[in-house]
């Protein structure tokens, strides 16, 4: 693969490693399959479970015979976003050539692409795949977030899925190091929880000999993931919101930061929730939740006011790009940007817990809103002036000079629209009061909660359905960042007598922890359980 300036991607040849990129639509993609062939045929179709291809990113090229495709179909070379999307067809088209070739020959083999990411990038080609599988590993550059974040969507997309993490303390290639058992066994009964199988990657080494301690420490893990198996898998999520992902679907990774803002503050409050692109069946979602940022052209807001139309709730939340809004949220957009930082005014149903009629600041610049068909809520003000040149005041930003006060959340009976970037500030830095913010807007639009809980709001709480019953897993495990380079988890952290309240109209027989089954008490859908890192309890339903 090349460059637009023509040069090869990946690391110069003078550099260690293995970072070069070949183009599936040169002869390498008839080399590759005639190899791939030639394997099968040595093995047999008995001999061949699956089949893992690596690295097979969307990565844009200008070689030769891209370029004469280019020239072939009327692209313009110096159109990044056109030349982008036609590597993400020239990917798709060869995964399916492999895919057509594995099944030819052993049509029971399971296929898998990988790219380090799942996402709207791979809806297009999820026929080439028999599973998906989330490589994310925390200790690498994914982080604590990615996993939760894409594996609400990857499941989406009808396929059964995978969660990858390593054995390693950091990433791939880190050799004789071992992550901490309590990180390792929270990583994979987080992907448990979420309905994932669980794979632990490892590395051989030259000289072909397994490392005995990793696999005292993958089997113990593994040995709590077989006894909590059948409680999980296979099961159904069940959810009450859905997160409408503005993720780039020719690009991967590249989630936005107000979808993973949004993940973080919805989980640590118990929301139930997937996330999912604006292609998708929105019907079966009590609440869609569009998070800042996200570009909303007229056929999705034709989309969301059909959605609210049918009685469907909406929280919208914006920033300073937003344009044309849903007819539904009752609100419209003004040519002016709001000032930034500005600050908004706790009064009202929003300022629940907050200090009545003090003044919280968002730093992210937001929209300056007018109200068409709803009622403002929620207000803000503006600073004496916008921090800029020779105008300036202390250390940051210019505060408050009061009113007058300007719309800052607009509602009508269904919908809640908030004039700025709540979910990309929480991603951010997380301001608390954003989070409450988010949590008394839920309140407005979803009184009855799936879950809710009384403990901390590092408590993960997930919420699940197989024949006969639902099963709900909480995970009591809290990364924290106690070095420059990542975030580390070195034990469980155990929680006695959390109070988890279920939505009351759930048909709840009984309670009961497993594995053992043992009785829990259930109390007007209220059940009260110790979290020693883990708990699983099983809910019978009513017949």
């Amino acid at each position: 693969m090349r460059h637009a300036d023509g040069t090869h991607t990946g690391s110069t040849f003078d550099k260690p490693g293995f970072y070069q990129t070949l183009c599936t639509r040169t002869g390498y993609a008839d080399h590759f399959i005639a190899m791939l062939e030639d394997l099968m045929d040595a093995l047999g179709p008995d001999r061949m479970d699956g089949f893992f291809f690596d690295i097979t990113g969307i990565r844009s090229c200008w070689c030769d015979t891209c370029r004469a495709l280019m020239t072939q179909r009327g692209i313009d070379a110096d159109d990044e976003t056109v030349v982008h999307r036609l590597a993400h067809e020239s990917i798709d088209a060869f995964k399916h050539r492999v895919s057509q070739t594995v099944r030819a020959r052993a049509p029971g083999a399971t296929i898998f692409y990988n790219a380090g990411h799942i996402g709207p990038c791979t809806r297009e080609s999820a026929d080439s795949y028999s599973h998906f599988e989330l490589e994310s590993l925390p200790g690498g550059a994914w982080g604590y977030q990615h996993f939760p974040t894409t594996a609400r969507y990857a499941h989406t997309l009808g396929k059964d899925c995978l969660g990858m993490t390593g054995k390693f303390h950091d990433s791939w290639g880190d050799f004789h190091s071992l992550r901490s058992r309590a990180a390792l066994e929270y990583e994979c009964l987080r992907a448990l929880a979420m309905g994932y199988g669980c794979s632990i990657g490892d590395q051989l080494p030259p000289d072909g000999a397994l490392n005995p301690a990793t696999y005292q420490l993958i089997g113990g893990i593994y040995r709590t993931i077989e006894a909590y198996e059948p409680f999980a898998r296979p099961s159904r999520p069940v959810v009450e919101a859905a997160v409408v992902s503005g993720e780039h679907p020719d690009i991967e990774h590249a989630i936005p930061e107000a979808v993973t803002g949004a993940m973080q503050a919805l989980q640590e409050l118990a929301v139930q929730f997937d996330i999912i692109d604006p292609d998708q069946d929105f019907a079966k979602y009590p609440l869609l939740i569009l998070p800042d940022g996200l570009v909303m052209d007229e056929a999705l807001c034709q989309k969301i006011d059909a959605y609210a139309a049918r009685g469907g709730k909406v929280l919208c939340t914006l920033d300073a790009t937003a344009d044309a809004l849903p007819h539904c949220l009752g609100a419209k957009t003004q040519d002016s940007q709001a000032m930034a930082p500005d600050f908004f005014v706790a009064e009202g149903p929003l300022a629940t817990d907050l200090y009545p009629g003090n003044e919280y600041v968002i730093y992210e610049r937001g929209c300056n809103l007018t109200p068409t068909t709803g009622e403002t809520i929620l207000s803000c003000v503006s600073p004496h002036f916008e921090r800029g040149g020779n105008r300036f005041c202390s250390h940051g930003y210019t505060p408050s000079a009061g009113g007058p006060a300007k719309p800052a959340a607009i509602a009508t009976d269904n919908t809640l629209t908030i004039a700025r970037p709540l979910f990309g500030q929480y991603q951010k830095n997380a301001p608390w009061w954003v989070k409450t913010l988010v949590r008394n807007a839920l309140n407005q639009l979803l009184p009855a909660r799936l879950t809710t809980h009384d403990g901390p709001s590092f408590l993960e709480c997930h919420l699940r359905e197989q024949e006969g019953r639902y099963v709900l897993h909480l995970l009591s495990y809290m990364p924290w960042q106690k070095s420059a380079q990542s975030q580390s988890i070195e034990e469980p952290i155990a929680l006695h007598k959390v109070q988890v309240q279920l939505r009351p109209d759930l048909p709840i027989a009984s309670a009961a922890l497993a594995p053992e089954l043992t009785p829990l008490a259930l109390e007007g859908n209220m059940l009260t359980v110790d979290v020693n890192g883990y708990a699983c309890v099983v809910l019978a339903k009513r017949a």
